[in-house]
């Protein structure tokens, strides 16, 4: 089910609970919020703060609706149009443009009068990446007028004008970065205040602008090389992410997941599935099962039932012709021994089943290893205790990128960059065990089915006799290893329409494909220079590919 957590969260009094594992330990003053002060009392390292907090909010929430639409998560809602209605990213478009967006722009009149050049450059990556976050969700946004405070109407800029203004502040953070010495921000909660990871951080957030405009821009896949060529991009533990704290007490500080899921009181009662797509893909699309699939998922019983009042689709004679046709999983998965979870759409009822279903794991969402345990999640104490995080950009996403542009005319050879991809996911998702103190580490699969898994895609590579198919292998594998946040996912699945064999709605004729999202009902119904759209067929500037027939 759609997840109800909404970032009503977003104020500043919280934000020094939030980073015991990543951010410095100086104390932050916690009495102020950032939207309310005069300019000239306004302070830079706190306004920075807060937007480093919503920012990480921002990208929960985007990560968490793009997950959905791409298999990551369960939907729910068999219908397109109406799964996500026009409210649903109003708290999201908020955060972005006025604790994120605003702020900055506050920030950054106090930050060029006293030349705070690190500032500035922190500043204008989160701008950049909340500019085409909200491209690639909503298609042509506010922005050149947006945060004029006396035009209520800004008009909406092109998509591909945003991409490029973005690249233009990406461009000036470098080189912001690399001036040396100057008064630095007081809190980093990502990089601790290392400048060179910063500069190599605003690089590949460049490579994913040059990918995503592949099929619209003949010069990104150029463009896409040259960073490559000059090595300055992020690696292997450079994994831009936010991470959550394990205070359950005023803020809440621990990860959404984890909230939705964990313990006995709360939201959690409404129900939060696993996929049943990524589910079966992790445990029958190889040989071998997935390694991640104990740090992903954790199983509260060892079993799926046949029973109509736990599992209503459990005693239907036959899967719904279409899913039939395709051959594609439903309702209980083949060799489950427990991963129990929902199809793309299902909206039915929450049925008695909160303390036997498949719950998030310790990774990302800070949950409980999976050690053949089979006990309910009733506590709040259990696992990594929310301590999670949510992964932006990761180093594994830039090797299937990599495996991707190889594929049109980028360097390498696409199977050796997607073989490296799986292998970064792997190493860093068995990271994880250290976050789980009670954790069953006899448990831990053995680095011999990481071999054999690699080795097993590669095959399955080269049998691939065309583009098209071995894009497939590449983006399959990709999307597995980007759970935990479905921006990437959903950007993918439009602009190649893999993977092929994703797992369609249960809905026979759900409509079509959300190709952009509706337009925030706060914006839409007050500013008539933003028009709500027709339907969600409208297609992002990058997506030229066919309207219909092309995803589902």
């Amino acid at each position: 089910m759609k997840k109800t957590y909404k970032l009503l969260r977003i104020l500043l009094i919280g934000i020094g609970l939030l980073f015991a594992t990543s951010c410095d330990t100086t104390e932050l003053n916690l009495t102020e919020n950032p939207n309310a002060l005069p300019l000239g009392s306004a302070d830079p390292d706190l306004l920075l703060d807060g937007v480093q907090v919503n920012f990480g909010y921002a990208m929960e929430e985007f990560g968490s609706a793009g997950a959905e639409v791409s298999r990551l998560s369960y939907m729910y809602g068999r219908s397109y149009p109406n799964a996500y209605g026009p409210t649903y990213f109003n708290n999201t478009w908020r955060n972005s443009y006025q604790s994120i967006l605003k702020n900055l722009q506050v920030m950054n009149q106090i930050a060029k009068e006293k030349n705070l050049k690190k500032h500035l450059a922190m500043g204008k990556v989160f701008q950049a990446y909340t500019m085409i976050t909200l491209v690639d969700f909503f298609g042509d946004i506010p922005y050149t007028e947006a945060l004029d405070p006396s035009n209520l109407a800004p008009k909406a800029d092109k998509g591909a004008d945003v991409y490029a203004k973005a690249l233009t502040l990406l461009n000036e953070a470098i080189a912001d970065f690399g001036v040396a010495g100057g008064v630095q921000p007081k809190n980093d909660f990502y990089y601790k205040k290392d400048w060179n990871k910063w500069i190599r951080l605003a690089n590949t957030i460049k490579m994913k602008i040059y990918i995503q405009q592949r099929l619209v821009n003949t010069s990104a896949i150029t463009e896409f090389n040259a960073i490559v060529t000059s090595n300055n991009f992020i690696k292997a533990g450079e994994d831009f992410e936010f991470n959550w704290g394990v205070s359950n007490t005023n803020p809440d500080s621990r990860h959404p997941q984890y909230i939705d899921s964990y313990g006995t009181t709360g939201i959690r009662n409404i129900g939060f599935y696993q996929s049943n797509w990524l589910m079966n893909e992790m445990i029958n699309g190889k040989s071998v099962r997935d390694p991640r699939l104990r740090y992903y998922f954790y199983r509260q019983q060892n079993n799926t039932p046949v029973n109509e009042q736990l599992l209503r689709c459990s005693t239907e004679p036959s899967p719904p012709a279409h899913y039939a046709a395709g051959g594609h999983v439903y309702c209980i998965i083949p060799n489950n021994n427990g991963y129990w979870g929902r199809d793309h759409g299902n909206n039915e009822g929450i049925p008695p089943d909160t303390q036997r279903r498949t719950a998030p794991g310790v990774y990302p969402a800070g949950g409980r290893f999976d050690g053949d345990n089979f006990q309910a999640i009733n506590s709040l104490s259990l696992g990594a205790k929310g301590g999670g995080i949510t992964p932006i950009l990761l180093s594994s996403t830039v090797d299937f990128w990599r495996a991707e542009a190889a594929l049109f005319g980028g360097a390498g050879a696409a199977k050796t960059h997607m073989q490296n991809g799986v292998q970064a996911s792997f190493t860093k998702v068995r990271g994880f065990i250290s976050r789980d103190a009670t954790a069953v580490t006899s448990f831990v699969p053995s680095t011999t089915i990481d071999a054999t898994y690699i080795a097993e895609i590669g095959t399955k590579y080269d049998a691939a006799t065309t583009t098209k198919a071995r894009l497939d292998v590449i983006i399959t594998e990709m999307f597995i290893s980007l759970y935990g946040n479905g921006i990437d996912a959903y950007n993918a699945y439009r602009r190649t329409g893999s993977p092929s064999k994703i797992q369609p709605n249960v809905e026979p004729t759900p409509g079509a494909f959300i190709r952009s999202f509706w337009y925030p009902a706060n914006e839409a119904n007050t500013n008539p220079n933003v028009p709500q759209k027709a339907d969600v067929t409208v297609q992002v500037f990058w997506d030229n590919n066919p309207a219909t027939g092309f995803i589902y």
